[in-house]
């Protein structure tokens, strides 16, 4: 052999063993595999929120529209031979949120309900609570931050510092600032649902160690415009919005142009459901019909 070429395989075989190496200790990025992707579904049941989330086979509901969209939310689950749900949240009373959990907690197994710590003032509120009564299942009323795996999942869900908070004027609904706000770590990604928060919990929310850059949006209050919002998306930088909204109702025009300046995806769902996934490393948002 001569010593070109034996110099040449001296080369190759350090290469060889360098790839070797890189391989071995290369730094580990946090990544769900496929099996492990967290799966997020909002539905287009108008102005509405009905929101599933699941992770490895364990599922969490964040509210469940009005009360003919209960079912909706039922059959999409046992679709999927889905009968037991880890959580449900409902994040305040509004009918358009708690509507449907009746029809939910009457048929589908619910592991814990969480709920904000006041009374509401709906008929669908009673309506809940009388179920929950018949079902023997007692909510938790948060009253402070909670937090619970789901999967592979940290959920972190926080409730308004004071829930005897007073309107900025009498038209305000003062429901919509006693949001509880969930925030959903999965691996490398945050994504954060903000119930109908308005001014008042945005600013104090805000203020919290919480609010920090996230990958997407679940927008509060149906995209109706706030001067809180560019303060909220300045801080959190998120990637993706989803807002829940309808054809009769839809986000304010200045929301979206705040939103779509910043170089943010934005979709609403009533153009159609919203899947948003994350596989980890990344997040994913499709609309029904893309």
């Amino acid at each position: 052999m001569n010593r070109k070429k034996k110099s040449l395989n001296i080369i190759v075989l350090v290469l060889v063993l360098l790839s070797v190496f890189l391989i071995l200790y290369r730094p580990q990025i946090r990544l769900a595999s496929d099996q492990k992707n967290l799966n997020i579904k909002i539905f287009k049941v108008g102005k509405a929120d009905a929101i599933v989330v699941e992770n490895n086979n364990e599922y969490m509901v964040i509210d469940v529209g009005e009360e003919d969209d209960g079912f909706e939310i039922v059959n999409y689950l046992q679709d999927r031979e889905v009968f037991k749900i880890k959580k449900l949240i409902i994040t305040h009373f509004d009918k358009d949120h708690v509507g449907g959990a009746d029809t939910l907690v009457e048929n589908i197994e619910v592991e814990e309900v969480i709920i904000p710590d006041y009374k509401g003032s709906v008929t669908d509120y009673v309506e809940f609570m009388d179920a929950l009564n018949r079902l023997n299942i007692e909510p938790v009323d948060l009253t402070e931050t909670m937090q619970f795996n789901l999967g592979d999942s940290k959920v972190t869900v926080e409730p308004p510092l004071n829930y005897n908070i007073k309107p900025d004027n009498e038209n305000a609904e003062v429901d919509n600032d006693l949001s509880i706000i969930t925030t959903i770590e999965h691996y490398n990604n945050r994504l954060v649902f903000l119930g109908d928060a308005e001014k008042i919990r945005l600013q104090e929310w805000l203020a919290t160690s919480s609010a920090v850059p996230c990958d997407f949006i679940k927008f509060p209050h149906h995209g109706v415009y706030s001067t809180e919002h560019k303060n909220l998306l300045d801080k959190l930088k998120p990637s993706f919005v989803a807002i829940c909204t309808s054809n009769k109702n839809p986000a304010s025009i200045e929301t979206v142009q705040l939103i779509k300046n910043r170089g943010i995806k934005v979709a609403e769902t009533k153009n159609g459901d919203i899947s948003v996934v994350s596989d980890g490393n990344k997040v994913y948002m499709y609309q029904q019909g893309e």
